[in-house]
């Protein structure tokens, strides 16, 4: 319910762009997921760079992910969004494109073709190890790590292939602890040749290490 009253508020903050996208889910969760998730989007990426969420200038890159679009050049940000269910995951670094998945689990998802197809033979092979109430949820766990190193690189499934992403020099990957009932994952990639400064100013080591946010 308190969320619910905010939705008018968070809806402001959203371009004509965002606006019209949001009326274009037929479902009502669909509209409040997308609405939860661009809106904090647009509030994290103000608070951080200390501007006007509303007049942020987001735009949809050639594969769907947003991005940031600037006249600074030298200030970046780097950001991803993913929903499932009841929940949306966010995760920002101030100079390392970055990706992130998060899913519902799942119990009667019938999950072997999808795995056949996209896994490598070695983590079928792991998959295949488990007690079989375990497997479902390695298995969205698994996807959320593939769809969460997709996501850091730009790209999408097209062209994709099992072994791609290990010869992909310095790209990182995590898990991340949710609520239960919920499985997500976080793909970074490398610093670019000239790195910007941290925003914050706070030191390297800080400034290396992603934020995400789940709500």
């Amino acid at each position: 319910p308190l969320v619910r009253t905010s939705l008018p508020h968070l809806q402001s903050l959203l371009s004509a762009e965002e606006r019209a996208r949001l009326e274009s889910f037929r479902f009502d969760d669909d509209r409040e997921r997308f609405l939860l998730g661009r809106a904090g989007l647009r509030q994290l990426i103000g608070g951080w760079l200390g501007t006007d969420p509303q007049g942020l200038d987001l735009e949809v890159g050639p594969h769907g992910k947003p991005q940031l679009r600037m006249e600074r050049e030298a200030v970046l940000m780097h950001f991803n969004v993913a929903h499932s269910g009841g929940l949306v995951l966010l995760g920002f670094h101030p100079r390392r494109a970055l990706g992130v998945d998060i899913e519902q689990l799942q119990p009667t998802l019938d999950w072997h073709p999808i795995a056949r197809r996209v896994l490598p033979p070695a983590t079928l092979d792991r998959l295949s190890r488990l007690p079989e109430p375990a497997r479902c949820a390695e298995f969205l766990q698994q996807w959320c790590l593939l769809e969460a190193s997709l996501k850091a690189r730009g790209c999408g499934f097209a062209g994709y292939e099992a072994h791609s992403l290990s010869g992909f020099p310095g790209l990182q990957c995590w898990r991340v602890d949710l609520p239960a009932g919920y499985c997500g994952a976080l793909g970074l990639l490398p610093a670019e040749p000239e790195p910007v400064p941290p925003h914050d100013g706070g030191s390297g080591t800080e400034a290396d290490l992603p934020r995400v946010f789940a709500h």
